[in-house]
């Protein structure tokens, strides 16, 4: 009897226990799950503490649509300079990274050699010339008549007169040995030294080509920017011998930078030339620029399925080529649509919904979404345009919970 006593007591005493157990870790008033904090009070239940968030409009409007694609900027103007004559390099203006305007000296070559070679070229021409004006002479004076000397001596004007031009690049050989011919037919025309004629008014035409190339070898010997742009690589060194095809140095003109996207065939409908793309780089993607589609390729890669698209934009000055980028292509406007932050969609039990803010109060919408971009969406039900849609905060919020909209 004493034991079931015993028992009885320790069972009470448990109970005494857990009840004041309860009774100082779980106080009256404790909120329950999903109904928002509540404070300690003094009443039979404390007042729920609100939940911060923050709040965008809905607004009324056109949505844009656009279809995202990858790219990579590439250069209309780039060029590997390669040496057109053998030599050695003497002078680089500057390194790489420099920039250089068209026709600016890039590399020098010892000319020493070049200019030794348009030396003799000059004399060989010069005496050319001179058993030139004897042979003429004679040819002249044993013309029978005053009218023949005077067609003679035009021909022979015009001939120079086309030598003089060859001289300055001003006209091509083929011009040039046309008049040669006319001048030969103009002064054989009698039968007189048919032979001696020809081969004067030859080796001198033969002479002023050989004089030509020699400046266009002298010419050589500086290399000069082929367009404005920047080098990007120099490929000798002071010093070193090269032979004619060595290359020299590359260049790239950052000001004809466009972008070759990429887009699926099935998609390939979208666009058209003209469009406007919004273009964010990967090296600086919080600062988009702008450009249009400009041309669509007509072929499509037969392995990938895609097309290549073109695409040009003001180069900001600091867009190199190779760089990889994320474009925005719009296609299509839907007018006149009530719209939200597509952060402000969230989804429970799948079914899509916004939280709406009414008098300190988040109240859960379930939506209609219609069209959508990648900043914002359509809503077709139960939004207005004004309505306090939460965009941050809201995560975790529940139906009905008190909350305080920050900035």
């Amino acid at each position: 009897m004493k034991k079931v006593l015993k028992i009885v007591v320790l069972i009470g005493v448990s109970l005494g226990l857990l009840f004041l157990g309860y009774k100082l870790f779980w106080p009256s008033g404790q909120g329950k799950p999903g109904q928002g904090i509540k404070g300690k009070g003094t009443g039979a239940e404390s007042e729920e503490v609100p939940l911060l968030v923050k709040v965008l409009p809905a607004q009324k409007g056109d949505l844009p649509l656009r279809l995202s694609i990858t790219a990579v900027t590439d250069s209309r103007e780039k060029a590997v300079v390669r040496c057109e004559v053998e030599g050695v390099v003497v002078e680089m203006a500057r390194r790489e990274g420099s920039r250089f305007n068209k026709g600016e000296p890039v590399v020098r070559l010892d000319s020493r050699e070049r200019e030794l070679a348009l030396r003799e070229a000059e004399a060989r021409r010069l005496e050319a010339y001179s058993k030139f004006l004897s042979q003429y002479k004679v040819t002249i004076e044993k013309l029978p008549t005053t009218e023949e000397q005077q067609v003679l001596e035009k021909s022979k004007k015009e001939y120079e007169d086309i030598l003089s031009q060859f001289k300055e690049g001003e006209i091509s050989l083929n011009v040039l040995k046309e008049k040669e011919s006319a001048l030969l037919e103009a002064m054989i025309e009698h039968g007189l030294l048919q032979d001696e004629v020809n081969r004067v008014v030859s080796q001198l035409t033969q002479t002023e080509i050989e004089l030509d190339r020699a400046r266009l070898n002298l010419e050589r010997t500086i290399i000069r920017a082929p367009f404005p742009g920047i080098i990007s690589e120099i490929k000798v060194s002071i010093g070193e011998k090269v032979a004619t095809g060595t290359e020299l140095f590359r260049m790239v003109n950052l000001q004809s930078v466009f972008l070759k996207g990429y887009i699926l065939e099935t998609e390939m409908g979208k666009i058209k030339t003209g469009q406007q793309a919004r273009i964010r780089f990967l090296s600086s993607p919080d600062k988009p620029v702008y450009g249009r589609v400009t041309s669509i390729s007509p072929e499509v890669d037969t392995e990938k399925k895609t097309g290549t698209l073109y695409i040009d934009f003001p180069n900001p000055g600091d867009i190199r080529a190779g760089l990889d980028a994320e474009i925005d292509i719009e296609y299509a406007v839907v007018a006149n649509v009530i719209k939200v932050p597509r952060q402000a969609v969230v989804v429970r039990s799948g079914r899509p919904l916004v939280f709406v803010v009414q008098n300190d109060m988040a109240v859960w919408r379930y939506i209609e979404i219609g069209a959508m971009n990648e900043e914002e969406a359509e809503v077709k039900t139960n939004v207005a345009p004004g309505d306090l849609v939460v965009v941050e905060g809201h995560l975790t919020l529940a139906h009905q919970a008190k909350v305080r909209i920050i900035e």
